[in-house]
């Protein structure tokens, strides 16, 4: 990834106020003139203390690893041309725990770029359960594993630097927005920078993407009521505001369960502007109905002689399976509602009570969605 710079480089882009862009390895077009970009957007990415425990379990107890609960999903996300998902944890500062402040080993950010996931989410909630060590810690790990990230940065030199974030790929430049309505009363310890939901801080954010002359421009907002299924007044409002001031795709998380994915008009064109409200829980320990699993967001540009169409729209269901794997104790696999459906020989069998579980999310889901997508 190429924003795995030295501390030198860094300095240097830092002082004289360059903003950095991500270039991710180039596919080339199936046809001359053309482009297409597929995005997938994933939810909160937990790290509830079950889940610590078995990421010990499945390094044979002596390391952490937690590649294994991705590994049915791997060559889904993988297949993404930019994968984005929330890092609802601090990594790498001990003890290790869940909630209420959570913290995980470093090795959940690798496993989450070796599934695929090309950008991380920093800022939410859960951004400062660990005070400023947990904020340098965790950009650190992920400057060091080369993901990009955005949403929290060590200062304000950083940020002025670095965001919005510009990836590109096949073609495209995306500008990369995040922020957080709150960091459950923590306020951050200068120097450190959390994005808060704050729309005159937000109007020149997006002025600035402006600027940079993104192809398509992306708000990832952590906000809502947690486990309502429908959005709120204040949601639709915030909807509204990035909009009017040019976002082209808005991604929300934090309820821990999902809700609707429509479309808002963009006044005086005839164009409108997908919104998911909220992806609901990637991967976590919440065992409740709605909770219990998620969705991604999958959306397809083309871009035809530099003019840049939104060709599809749409979502695929995921449930986290939690299970006692040859009698040595609880782990998690994450699982693809849809190809379980078509290839069942993929995965171990579920008992009964389980699959009755995950067709439940599957059918709630799909009454949250109604018509729109998959």
């Amino acid at each position: 990834m190429a924003k795995d710079w030295s501390d030198g480089l860094r300095r240097v882009l830092l002082s004289i106020g360059i903003v950095c862009a991500v270039f991710l390895p180039v596919a080339s077009a199936a046809d001359k003139g053309v482009s297409t970009l597929k995005m997938v957007f994933a939810g909160d990415v937990m790290g509830h203390d079950m889940q610590i425990t078995a990421a010990k379990r499945d390094g044979g107890d002596t390391a952490y690893n937690y590649h294994p609960p991705f590994q049915w999903v791997k060559d889904y996300i993988s297949a993404a041309d930019v994968a984005v998902a929330n890092l609802e944890v601090t990594l790498g500062v001990t003890p290790y725990t869940g909630y209420p402040q959570f913290s995980s080993h470093e090795s959940l950010a690798a496993a989450l770029r070796d599934a695929g996931f090309d950008v991380l989410l920093t800022a939410n909630n859960h951004t400062l359960d660990r005070g400023k060590r947990g904020v340098m810690r965790t950009l650190a790990v992920l400057d060091s594993l080369g993901i990009p990230h955005t949403g929290t940065f060590r200062d304000s030199a950083e940020f002025a630097a670095n965001y919005p974030l510009i990836v590109t790929k096949n073609d495209f430049r995306l500008a990369l927005l995040n922020y957080t309505y709150g960091t459950n009363g923590i306020t951050a310890d200068k120097p450190n920078v959390v994005n808060y939901i704050d729309t005159s801080r937000i109007a020149a954010d997006l002025a600035k993407a402006r600027s940079l002359k993104p192809d398509y421009t992306i708000v990832c907002v952590h906000w809502g009521e947690e486990y309502k299924n429908v959005e709120n007044a204040e949601q639709r409002r915030l909807a509204e505001f990035f909009v009017r001031h040019g976002a082209n795709l808005i991604v929300g998380s934090h309820p821990h369960v999902v809700q609707p994915l429509t479309k808002i008009p963009v006044a005086g064109a005839n164009d409108s502007v997908p919104v998911i409200y909220s992806l609901g829980n990637f991967i976590s320990n919440q065992r409740d109905r709605y909770r219990d699993g998620g969705v991604t967001l999958e959306v397809s540009l083309t871009k035809t002689n530099g003019a840049v169409a939104l060709q599809s729209v749409g979502y695929e269901p995921f449930w986290v399976y939690r299970y006692n794997e040859n009698n040595r104790g609880t782990v998690f696999r994450l699982i693809g509602i849809n190809d379980y459906l078509k290839n069942p020989e993929r995965y171990p069998v579920l008992g009964e009570n389980d699959k009755k579980t995950m067709m439940l999310f599957f059918e709630d889901t799909k009454k949250i969605m109604g018509n729109v997508g998959k």
